[in-house]
């Protein structure tokens, strides 16, 4: 069993009892309790439990700041961004969701490139307002402080109004079964738009976010052009994804 797939399922108990004991896992699990150990100290990192003696405690899900979004997992969103730079060509009109990799995007795209962003991010619209070719379209809408993006169904509405060739999204969970979906209704749907109003659709996720799934479905796996991942594209946990002709980078 992939350490994801050990992720999702101890997350999935934990949702369901509130508390799971390490011994009891290694038994279902059919892993060491070294190995529990390792996995429940790696989600205390991310912030989703609270490790204690034998085992761990339910922390319910919050939305990260931008600051601290900005710094978690930075190594393996510049390698996505420095795979993701390649499909941008010149004259692309492109839309960027507010991820973090996308801020790590926008900070490499190289100078002659002649391209028009559309993004509802503050840090990513910053960032491109000193890049000499590429123009920039902020969309508005109400203003999610913490995370430093826009929100809000006038957002929605104007996003499905633009012609774009490529959109850039950042994921929560990515799955075969249940396709993108993410922890947030709102996002979920200023996501549905994106992918609604672009002709190519390059999904951007760190390893822990494929074959996991959140609450809200964006869209199904059908309506995806590409994976581009910190994992290496011949790696067994994209075997599946491969059957819907999906590019993985």
């Amino acid at each position: 069993m992939l350490k994801q797939e050990r992720h999702q399922i101890i997350l999935d108990k934990l949702k369901i009892s509130k508390k799971v004991l390490s011994g009891k896992l290694s038994e279902e699990l059919l892993v060491s309790e070294d190995t529990i150990r390792r996995d429940l100290k790696e989600l205390e990192s991310k912030d989703l439990i609270y490790k204690v003696h034998g085992g761990a405690l339910l922390k319910e899900n919050r939305v990260l700041s931008y600051d601290e979004r900005s710094i978690a997992d930075i190594n393996e969103k510049k390698k996505i961004a420095e795979k993701a730079v390649k499909l941008i060509k010149d004259g692309q009109v492109i839309i960027m969701s507010g991820s973090s990799t996308n801020l790590e995007l926008a900070k490499i795209i190289p100078p002659e490139i002649n391209a028009t962003v559309y993004t509802y991010s503050i840090p990513i619209a910053a960032q491109l307002s000193h890049h000499p070719s590429i123009e920039v379209i902020f969309m508005g809408g109400k203003l999610n402080k913490a995370a430093q993006v826009t929100v809000g169904i006038d957002l929605v509405n104007f996003i499905y109004n633009i012609s774009a060739d490529i959109c850039f999204i950042g994921t929560e969970g990515i799955d075969i079964s249940r396709g993108l979906t993410e922890p947030d209704w709102e996002v979920s749907h200023i996501k549905k738009s994106m992918i609604h109003a672009s002709n190519y659709v390059a999904i951007m996720c760190i390893s822990d976010k494929v074959m996991s799934v959140k609450r809200h479905s964006v869209v199904p796996i059908q309506k995806i052009d590409a994976i581009i991942s910190d994992i290496d594209p011949n790696d067994p946990i994209f075997n599946d994804f491969r059957d819907f002709d999906l590019t993985i980078i």
